[in-house]
């Protein structure tokens, strides 16, 4: 899995800006702009405080997207990577992550209508 996806993740997750997180960091909003983006390296160093700041393990930046994820009845115990997902997967969890709580029911229940439609 690449660092930078589960970096901006996290970020979204904890109601952040990209600001908020360089300034915390010491750093500009264009450097972490780069480390999220995936277009500047990260450091051991960069990462330690990252971990830091958010207040979790080094692991998490590598783990599976969700534990839930992984006992669902769709997935059985196969661990599911963010490596794993395709492009096209990554883009609608990140999309999904910004969403406000009503735009997130709105888009589970159209899911569950095709999914349902599907099955008939």
């Amino acid at each position: 899995m690449e660092k930078f996806v589960k970096l901006r993740i996290i970020r979204i997750e904890n109601n952040l800006t990209q600001e908020q997180v360089a300034s915390a960091l010491g750093i500009t909003r264009s450097a972490y702009c780069g480390y999220e983006i995936g277009r500047r390296k990260m450091s051991t160093e960069m990462l330690e405080k990252l971990a830091n700041f958010y207040n979790i393990s080094i692991n998490a930046f590598f783990n599976t997207i969700d534990e839930t994820l992984n006992d669902s009845e769709h997935y059985g115990k196969k661990s599911i990577y963010l490596s794993d997902l395709a492009k096209d997967e990554l883009a609608l969890i990140v999309k999904y992550r910004i969403m406000n709580d009503s735009k997130k029911a709105e888009l589970m229940a159209a899911a569950d209508e095709i999914n349902n439609n599907g099955e008939k």
